[in-house]
């Protein structure tokens, strides 16, 4: 950054063939693909079968919430729900027609796994399936980044895309991600929608915060909160090749997060925590040129996502020494060196408060403004002062 498979087996995660790819059982096959493109979604197998069981007994709603944290693959299990009901949602009836025309019962598939090769999945994946439609954030090629909101337009597609016929007899799925950004115009828009729902038709929406949307969506909608995977589940999807300290490192500095675990993992996160260690172990007397050098690479385009990592590194670090020594604990791995020690035992508790309160602040005035990147960086050193208040 700066210059049939064994799931109780890691190593078993990396020797899948072909047959397992097309039963759509190789969990451990793309765990950082797009959510459209993934075939599986681990930890969340009691609400599958829920959702299953509604829709063979013909009880599922017309609108949920898919709520929880980030990565703990909320978006993943939509597109996952949206290719099963596509898939089956015409036998969702849970009968089929017998040899003289009476019903017969019809047991529903055990998960909602889809074969890779099959069409609905392929079309699913590709953008194209005529009864999906998704809606997002857009890009801003101003900012080169997404934009902060869903614009109400956008809403506003989904009305004529429901009241359609489907395409192929079953069901029209809307999946509608980062749900919460939207704002008081496009909720309400939505809100219009939810009052008169088509047949065989269901809005998806993916939150990481439920409670940002108006109470009177969330009362025509059923919840999901979706939790964090376990920590097997973790070390088996976060990254391979990682030992176990690492990996229980990576679990603390994501809060359990898959998504944002492999972010770290991505941007050389692990590598970046021991770099600023090692600066540590100068403290007092900071590498300013080392510094400098670190800040110009994180300043240059295209390392918006590398600077993020530094910045959330940096204050994961700062936030465990507050937090070991406001409980009079051990500091874990990595910061049980000497260098950590030193720093954490020369400011008392109310200077490591304060210095967090203004790494924070100092990280958040960078971002929201248009100030040289570079800052970031250095200016997170120079609030450790020798001359603040010692323990």
């Amino acid at each position: 950054m700066f210059d049939d498979f064994d799931d109780d087996d890691p190593e078993d995660l990396e020797d899948f063939d072909e047959a397992d790819l097309l039963t759509g059982e190789a969990h451990g096959l793309a765990p950082d693909a797009p959510p459209r493109e993934n075939p599986a979604c681990y930890g969340h197998e009691a609400l599958e079968k829920m959702l299953i069981d509604m829709i063979h007994a013909g009880r599922l709603p017309h609108a949920v919430i898919l709520s929880g944290l980030r990565g703990t693959g909320k978006a993943t299990f939509a597109f996952r729900l949206a290719r099963y009901l596509l898939k089956h949602g015409t036998a969702a009836s849970g009968q089929e027609a017998g040899l003289f025309g009476e019903t017969l019962p019809q047991s529903p598939p055990a998960t909602m796994d889809i074969a890779i090769d099959d069409p609905v999945f392929r079309q699913v994946a590709s953008g194209g399936h005529p009864d999906l439609l998704t809606i997002s954030r857009k890009f801003d090629d101003k900012k080169s980044r997404e934009k902060s909101s869903i614009e109400t337009d956008e809403i506003r597609k989904i009305t004529p895309f429901m009241r359609m016929t489907a395409s192929q007899g079953g069901w029209r799925v809307v999946i509608i991600d980062d749900a919460d950004t939207m704002n008081r115009n496009a909720q309400n828009a939505l809100l219009k929608i939810l009052e008169e729902p088509p047949a065989n038709s269901i809005l998806i929406l993916v939150c990481h915060r439920a409670g940002a949307m108006i109470p009177t969506i969330r009362s025509r909608c059923r919840t999901f909160p979706m939790a964090l995977p376990g920590r097997d589940i973790f070390g088996k999807l976060a990254g391979s090749g990682l030992s176990e300290e690492e990996t229980e490192l990576l679990y603390r500095m994501a809060g359990g997060s898959i998504g944002r675990a492999r972010d770290i993992v991505a941007e050389n996160g692990l590598e970046t925590v021991s770099k600023i260690i090692n600066l540590f172990y100068s403290w007092p007397e900071w590498p300013w040129t080392q510094i400098h050098l670190i800040a110009d690479n994180l300043s240059r385009p295209g390392q918006e996502k590398s600077l993020a990592v530094f910045q959330e590194c940096f204050l994961w670090i700062i936030e465990t020494i507050l937090s070991a020594k406001a409980r009079g604990a051990a500091l874990p791995y990595p910061l049980n060196n000497d260098a950590a020690r030193t720093m954490s035992d020369h400011y008392s508790l109310a200077a490591w408060i304060e210095i967090s309160g203004q790494i924070k602040d100092h990280f958040d005035k960078v971002d929201r403004a248009a100030l040289d990147k570079r800052h970031a960086v250095i200016g997170a050193f120079s609030f450790f002062n020798r001359d603040r208040k010692a323990a």
